[in-house]
């Protein structure tokens, strides 16, 4: 798919958008428990992302078209010519969409309790990531090892 549903976006940054301080250091096994929610947590939003295509196009509006649409309702300044048939596609897709985000949310909640960590502390794991160029390393180090078996931070 050329273009991420806004939506979908917008869930994943509310994820991560935490605004509480994170306190002390994460740790090698905290790093680990957020790596491995984080990969379910993306092969969720990658079918959540299917499933809006899907109820996208079964209304009969493409996904770039739907976009569109949605931006311009979003942004005042944004003119954007549209039948109204358009504008009631889009409506009645997002009562749908947010259906899905609803469901997913909880979902995704289960998955990251599934190994081993609360949503407060993803989302603070997660903001402390975002922060540090040096846990984004480590994270994408142990990801890499997960999926490869090898780990690109030792030197062979």
């Amino acid at each position: 798919m050329k273009k991420v549903i806004s939506t979908v976006g917008m869930f994943l940054f509310t994820v991560f958008a935490v605004t509480a301080q994170t306190e002390g250091e994460v740790t090698d096994a905290q790093l680990q428990k957020f790596a491995d929610a984080y990969q379910e947590v993306q092969m969720s939003n990658q079918a959540i992302q299917q499933e809006m295509v899907v109820a996208i196009e079964k209304e009969g509006l493409t996904p770039e078209r739907f976009n569109e649409l949605y931006e311009a309702k979003m942004d005042p300044e944004k003119e954007i010519e549209a039948t109204e048939e358009e504008i009631e596609k889009q409506d009645a897709v997002m009562v749908v969409i947010q259906e899905i985000q609803k469901d997913s949310q909880a979902k995704m909640e289960e998955k990251v309790k599934e190994k081993g960590l609360t949503m407060e502390q993803f989302q603070k794991i997660g903001a402390q990531i975002q922060e540090s160029p040096e846990l984004q390393q480590k994270m994408q180090a142990m990801m890499m090892k997960q999926q490869t078996g090898k780990n690109p931070m030792k030197k062979n």
